[in-house]
């Protein structure tokens, strides 16, 4: 069984955005294993989603070698200690737990409940895999005490094909968002905005094609004027051409909010209504996965952040004081070889001060 995993094909922005910013980059939290999604809390408390480092099921040989297991997790920070609050949920990784797919998202509700999503692929890769595999793959879990089931937003999907693509119902649940009475996914898979209420999906809307490739949504956030604003990885579609799309609340036809961006793997809004995007890299086909944060702010003027410490950023969270939670390092699980390309780095969150 092979789940997709999600690709990127990144590159510099063709939009003119002034130089990295001299901003404040801490790094907050070691030792995670393939950070992507970020969260903040009611209480300014930050979560992680930790996409594991695949486990002991392996397929393949060498570099090509893939496995599953239970690794991936959900990870807590606050008053400087770092606790794992949920662990136990499905992983897949390459060899040595790099790239690794498993919990993408997470999100904290207003009344505190955490929601996350899961990995999935197509109804073959599913299907063909063991039973602890088909009960968490593409599933929308609600994580506050356990590993409670939501809804399993594969089906959709799978059973309607919804971005229309010949011979393609490949699901891949990315970005969730959490507000009082629903869920909002973004399945990259289906190139489409869910919601959900309860147990029951309905369609936001399907973003089309970015040029010849797929848009892929990546995240999601909820915007100061009340609709939706996700983020496309837009991995088929050439430099600085990943686009920042404004969803209506009730749904309906998408429109483009912002381009200019490379790889979007995060997207959130400041307290003065700045928009903070994550790039996941600046030339993926070159082995280059220098990323950066970009803040849109209110009156259009960008600015780069991060500089030259972001390697592979995934996922946006902004708190009260307008500092920015990014996971670096996201591909990768809390340790590699020293001998390694990756030369002993791991997963981390990073906290930028702008």
């Amino acid at each position: 069984m092979k789940i997709k995993m999600l690709g990127a094909a990144v590159a510099v922005a063709l939009v003119v955005v002034p130089a990295a910013q001299a901003a404040t980059v801490e790094t907050v939290a070691t030792g995670l294993n393939n950070p992507r999604g970020v969260a903040i809390g009611p209480d300014g408390a930050v979560y992680v989603a930790n996409a594991g480092k695949g486990g002991k099921l392996c397929q393949g040989k060498g570099e090509n070698k893939f496995c599953l297991g239970l690794t991936s997790s959900v990870v807590k920070f606050a008053n400087g200690k770092k606790t794992t609050i949920v662990k136990g949920l499905l992983s897949a990784a390459g060899a040595g737990g790099v790239f690794a797919t498993g919990v993408h998202g997470v999100s904290v509700a207003p009344d505190g409940r955490l929601f996350g999503v899961e990995t999935s692929g197509t109804p073959k890769d599913i299907r063909g895999a063991p039973a602890w595999v088909r009960k968490q793959a593409g599933r929308l879990f609600d994580l506050t005490s356990g590993r409670t089931p939501v809804a399993n937003i594969s089906l959709i999907e799978w059973n309607r094909n919804l971005d229309k693509v010949k011979g393609d119902r490949n699901s891949n649940p990315y970005g969730v968002l959490a507000l009082a009475d629903r869920q909002i996914v973004t399945d990259a898979g289906a190139n489409a905005v869910l919601q959900v209420q309860g147990s029951k999906i309905s369609v936001l809307a399907v973003l089309p094609k970015n040029g010849k490739g797929q848009a892929v949504p990546t995240s999601v956030a909820l915007g100061p004027d009340g609709n939706y604003y996700v983020g496309e990885l837009a991995e088929g579609a050439g430099k600085g051409k990943a686009r920042v799309w404004k969803i209506p609340a009730a749904g309906g036809t998408p429109e483009v909010y912002a381009t200019g961006f490379t790889a979007i793997t995060g997207v959130a809004f400041g307290p003065d209504g700045s928009l903070f995007v994550t790039e996941f890299a600046t030339n993926f086909r070159k082995n280059n996965l220098k990323g950066a944060v970009v803040r849109v702010a209110p009156d259009g003027s960008r600015t780069r952040l991060g500089g030259k410490q972001l390697l592979a950023p995934t996922g946006a969270a902004v708190d009260s004081t307008g500092a920015v939670y990014v996971s670096n390092f996201s591909v990768l699980p809390a340790k590699t070889p020293k001998k390694s390309p990756f030369k002993g780095a791991g997963g981390t969150l990073v906290k930028i001060t702008p």
